[in-house]
C-alpha cells in the first residue's frame, strides 16, 4: 500500500506539470505562427505598436529659435535623440554641435524629439536655455525614427531653405565637422547630392530575434534599394525637400535609413562617395589624432568620449601626422 502511494505522488506531479506546460507550449506555438506578434514580445520595450503613419498631420510642439533666413547656414546638423539623453545633447552642444563658423561657413545643430507618454521628463529648462529642439507630436520610439527624421527635414526645408547641406545623425556619434565642411566645400555640389556609408545591396533581416527584423509582409523583396546608414548621412537641401514631398506616396517603413533609400530610388537619385577612402564609420575606430582628423563620423561613443575626443583634436591642431 505504501509502495502504491509512493507511485501516485509522482503521477500527480506529472499531471500538474503537464497541465501547466501545455497551455504555455500552445501560446508559444501561436506566437511562432505570427511573426509580428512574436517580434513584439521580444521587443515590447521599444513601443513596437506606437507607430503612427499620419505623421504629416502631427503638430509641432516645440520649434527652435532660428535666424536661418537672415543668416543662412552652410550646414544644418539634425540629431535624433530621446528625452533621457540630455547628457549626450550637452556633450554635443559643447563639441561638434555648437554653432560656429568653420572655414568661414556657418554650422548649426538641432535636436529631434517626439513625445514620451507615461515617462514624463521635463525639457522646459533645456528648451528655454538652448532653443535648439524640434519636437513633434508622435511617440518617441526607435521604430518611429522615420517620422523623427522626416520631421527634421520638414522643419529645415521650410525654415532654413537657403542652407546648402543637411546632415542627419544620432546622439551617440562623433562628427568631425571641420573635415566634413572642408570636403563639402571641395566637392561643391549643392544639388542632387546624397552621401554617407553606402549600402547598395543590403538584404532584409528575417531573424525575429533581431532589432532590425522585417517580415515578408512588411517588405517582400530580397534586397533593399541602395541607402546610406542612418548613423550619419549628408544631403543637399533640394534632395531633402524632394524626399519630404514624395514621402506622402511611399508607404511607411519603420527602418528610417531604408525608408529614405526607398524615397531616393523613386526620385532616381544615386548615392555618391564623398571621398575615395572610408570617412563615415558605423563603429568606433580606436582613437588617435591622425585617425580622427581624417574621418567624418564615429559611432557608439559615450558623452564623455565625445568631449574628450573633440578637445584632444582641438588641442592638437598643429600636430603633424
Amino acid at each position: 500500500m505504501k509502495l502504491l502511494q509512493g507511485w501516485k505522488m509522482p503521477r500527480k506531479r506529472v499531471i500538474f506539470v503537464a497541465l501547466l506546460c501545455f497551455p504555455c507550449l500552445g501560446m508559444f506555438g501561436l506566437l511562432l505562427m505570427n511573426y509580428d506578434v512574436c517580434y513584439y514580445w521580444f521587443h515590447r520595450s521599444e513601443n513596437y505598436f506606437s507607430i503612427k503613419t499620419d505623421y504629416k498631420r502631427n503638430l509641432f510642439i516645440k520649434v527652435p529659435e532660428s535666424n536661418c533666413i537672415q543668416n543662412p547656414p552652410f550646414l544644418v546638423l539634425l540629431v535624433t535623440t530621446s528625452h533621457s539623453q540630455k547628457e549626450a545633447r550637452m556633450a554635443i552642444r559643447k563639441t561638434w554641435g555648437k554653432e560656429q563658423l568653420i572655414h568661414g561657413k556657418r554650422v548649426v545643430t538641432f535636436f529631434l524629439l517626439g513625445t514620451n507618454p507615461g515617462k514624463p521628463i521635463s525639457l522646459s529648462e533645456e528648451i528655454n536655455t538652448h532653443k535648439d529642439i524640434i519636437q513633434k507630436d508622435f511617440v518617441d520610439s526607435y521604430y518611429n525614427l522615420t517620422i523623427k527624421t522626416l520631421t527634421g527635414l520638414d522643419w529645415t526645408v521650410n525654415h532654413c531653405p537657403q542652407t546648402s547641406y543637411i546632415m542627419k545623425t544620432d546622439s551617440d556619434m562623433f562628427v568631425n565637422t571641420f573635415y566634413l565642411v572642408e570636403l563639402l566645400m571641395r566637392r561643391n555640389q549643392t544639388s542632387n547630392f546624397f552621401t554617407g556609408i553606402l549600402k547598395p545591396n543590403d538584404a532584409p533581416i528575417r531573424n525575429i530575434f533581431s532589432k532590425w527584423y522585417i517580415s515578408k509582409r512588411e517588405y517582400d523583396g530580397d534586397t533593399y534599394p541602395p541607402f546610406c546608414s542612418g548613423t550619419g548621412y549628408v544631403l543637399s537641401v533640394d534632395v531633402a525637400k524632394r524626399i519630404f514631398n514624395i514621402s506622402s506616396s511611399i508607404p511607411f517603413f519603420k527602418l528610417e535609413d531604408v525608408y529614405i533609400g526607398m524615397c531616393l530610388e523613386k526620385l532616381k537619385i544615386s548615392l555618391q562617395e564623398l571621398h575615395n577612402q572610408p570617412i563615415f564609420f558605423p563603429f568606433k575606430p580606436s582613437f588617435s589624432v591622425c585617425t580622427y582628423r581624417n574621418i567624418v563620423t564615429s559611432h557608439e561613443l559615450q558623452p564623455h568620449e565625445i568631449v574628450l575626443y573633440w578637445e584632444t583634436l582641438q588641442k592638437a591642431q598643429e600636430e603633424q601626422c
